[in-house]
């Protein structure tokens, strides 16, 4: 009859396990590491595009009240006015150049 001795040491199963579990470990970490990093990356971008949409959506609106103003003759008037310094036929302009009043 065989005597069976007791092992006290770790055995390869065990071993096995252990080093699966500490690699999926590593790995869920770096993975979550990595998708925190891109989620940063995406909420700046994110910022950056709505403050992009903002600047937009404004140029949009002053020019869609440049188009609305110029449709009215008194943007052309002033214009004509005042940059090209036309005036209507019989109309007298005075200019006086020297110090303003205070």
């Amino acid at each position: 009859m065989r005597i069976k001795r007791k092992r006290y040491g770790i055995n390869f199963l065990t071993t096995l396990v252990l080093i699966v579990g500490i690699f999926l470990i590593v790995l869920s970490v770096t993975r979550f590491y990595n998708i925190n990093r891109q989620k940063e990356r995406l909420l700046a971008e994110n910022s950056s595009l709505i403050a992009q949409s903002e600047a937009l959506s404004d140029k949009l609106k002053q020019i869609r009240a440049e188009e609305e103003f110029g449709k009215d003759n008194t943007y052309v008037e002033s214009v004509a006015r005042t940059q090209l310094d036309m005036v209507y036929p019989g109309e007298i302009i005075f200019r006086v150049n020297g110090e303003k009043y205070q």
